[in-house]
């Protein structure tokens, strides 16, 4: 019985080694395919437009500070109040757990923990809030991805990419819909009778629950919901200004394809807060849509810095906060 636990341990840290060794491997494949294209970046830097620059890291802050009231909003459905200030704080600890800090711990399971210790609130009821805010985020992001299709970005890709993008998309479209009714395509069953799908039966179950409980607060699930579409926007933006700091002739349209595209494949838990996943993805697209390779490389590198940024944000708040709470225990 002993050994459990320090198995599960081992399995732990064997799995922050492995996101770790990706991470850095799809950051060094990144840099090392585009050798030839480093030494056009401090041209390109002598050139940037800071202004921009900085409009395009207030957006991006804007997009993750968004889920706070939308993370309130799904709270109040289940007559839980907490300041918004407060979870904004969480917020950005939580980005600084996913971003920075090699754990099994994610953001999503700090704010969790925190409300719980905080202001004891059950952490189940504080868990379906958190579950169903990002699911409003990826349904959000893939209804404007529907849209860059309707608006013909697909005519930017290369054949193979749009052809894979034809046969993931249902994919993706058909696992939303058994996850959010499991129960009609008896997907519950299902599971419990593979052996290696056995353990995700219960989630699948739990997030059925978690949309049953918010059936009848449809006003709640609509603010929600406009909360991830403005989160959205002020990434569209963010990346469009940055886009428009180093001259690069991308519309604003495009954008409705290349953010949800690059967020998607980066939430793959394979790597450190989506780190070299996210950073490959859009040097991909970018020259999809005829941004330079240095163009590419130098646009990744600042969204990749910017996210540190954040992240560093969230752990300064973390500190703060730490430091608050020892004042308060010795008082």
């Amino acid at each position: 019985m002993g050994k459990k636990p320090k198995n599960k341990n081992i399995k732990r840290y064997i799995s922050i080694a492995v996101r770790i060794i990706v991470s850095v491997g799809l950051f060094a494949t990144l840099i090392i395919l585009n050798l030839k294209n480093l030494a056009n970046i401090p041209e390109l830097l002598k050139s940037l437009n800071i202004g921009f620059v900085l409009i395009g890291i207030l957006f991006y802050f804007f997009g993750i500070a968004l889920e706070s009231p939308r993370w309130h909003s799904l709270l109040t459905a289940h007559n839980i109040f907490i300041p918004q200030t407060y979870l904004l704080g969480s917020v950005l600890i939580g980005f600084f757990y996913s971003t920075l800090l090699p754990t099994t711990v994610g953001g999503d399971a700090y704010r969790g923990i925190d409300m719980h210790r905080t202001f004891k609130i059950p952490l189940n009821k504080n868990i379906l809030a958190i579950y169903l805010g990002r699911f409003l985020g990826v349904i959000s992001g893939i209804i404007f991805l529907i849209i860059s299709f309707c608006l013909g970005m697909y005519k930017h890709l290369s054949k193979s990419l749009t052809l894979g993008f034809l046969i993931v998309f249902p994919i993706i479209i058909f696992i939303i819909v058994i996850t959010v009714i499991p129960k009609k395509f008896k997907i519950d069953v299902l599971f419990g009778k593979i052996k290696f799908l056995k353990r995700f039966s219960n989630n699948i179950l739990e997030f059925s629950n978690v949309l049953d409980s918010y059936k009848h607060k449809g006003k709640v699930v609509v603010i929600s919901f406009m909360y991830s579409i403005l989160g959205n926007i002020c990434t569209f933006i963010s990346f469009y200004f940055t886009g428009l700091a180093l001259k690069m002739n991308v519309s604003f349209l495009s954008y409705l394809f290349i953010v949800p595209t690059t967020w998607t494949i980066s939430n793959i838990p394979i790597t450190l807060g989506g780190m070299g996943v996210r950073e490959s993805t859009l040097v991909l697209l970018l020259k999809e849509f005829g941004v330079s390779s240095g163009s590419a490389l130098t646009f990744s590198l600042i969204v990749l810095i910017t996210n540190i940024l954040i992240a560093a944000s969230g752990g300064l708040v973390y500190i703060i906060r730490n430091a608050a709470y020892r004042h308060k225990k010795e008082i």
